[in-house]
């Protein structure tokens, strides 16, 4: 009963910053009971606090998803082994990060935010394709959402989204073939913002084949991950 009292008093806020209090204090835990909060606060290019949305995932023990919204609510984050994220502002590029709740050492994190200046370009983090496939991956919903809340909170922003393959030594596509396949990986993405609303004439689409890859030798699902990237650049606002 006890660590349920506890647990209703963790809070997370978000004026100017939003603040997770992570815990690893739960019922079935038989030992010392332990709290570790931490603070996310995002600032501008002056250190001013931002008043930005902070859109998190949370990966489970258990391998499960939850997506939540932090904009003065509260929550208990012990059951995450992982919390990705994006802060969101309006007139700020959205600005991605990645937390794992039990390694914290320390209790604050600052994050500077870009402002939106024209040609500026953010890779849409989390937003994820397979192989040679054009479909966007089911894990991407939260990714694709962030990106929609972006354009939402700039509503005169304009935007190229530019599609990335990845491309090895047995890759048998030409880069003509490549570069249409990830085209066509950016007119779906380009195709869930209209249909939530966004104006097409706010998007623009390209796609890049072999000069794009930045890892010609991948060693990792990350670098694999990078490599098939979606970039955003800012043509107006």
């Amino acid at each position: 009963m006890k660590s349920v009292f506890t647990a209703l008093l963790v809070l997370i806020s978000l004026v100017g910053f939003a603040q997770p209090r992570f815990v690893k204090e739960r019922s079935d835990y038989e030992g010392e009971e332990v709290m570790l909060p931490f603070a996310f606060q995002a600032v501008g290019e002056t250190n001013q606090p931002i008043n930005a949305t902070c859109r998190l995932s949370g990966r489970l023990d258990s391998g499960e998803l939850e997506v939540f919204t932090l904009e003065h609510q509260n929550i208990v984050a012990y059951p995450y082994r992982e919390l990705k994220g994006a802060l969101i502002a309006p007139g700020y590029l959205p600005n991605y990060f990645a937390l794992f709740p039990m390694d914290l050492s320390t209790s604050e994190y600052s994050s500077r935010m870009q402002p939106i200046q024209e040609g500026a370009i953010f890779v849409a983090e989390g937003i994820v394709f397979l192989g040679d496939n054009t479909n966007i991956y089911f894990s991407s919903a939260d990714a694709l959402q962030t990106l929609l809340a972006f354009m939402n909170m700039n509503p005169t922003a304009r935007i190229r989204i530019t599609g990335h393959v990845n491309v090895t030594a047995e890759t048998k596509l030409s880069d003509t073939q490549l570069m249409a396949l990830a085209k066509k990986r950016a007119e779906g993405i380009q195709d869930y913002l209209i249909s939530h609303g966004i104006s097409k004439h706010r998007i623009s689409i390209m796609g890049r084949g072999r000069e794009g890859v930045k890892y010609t030798n991948p060693q990792s699902e990350a670098e694999l991950e990078y490599n098939r990237r979606v970039e955003v650049e800012i043509l107006g606002f």
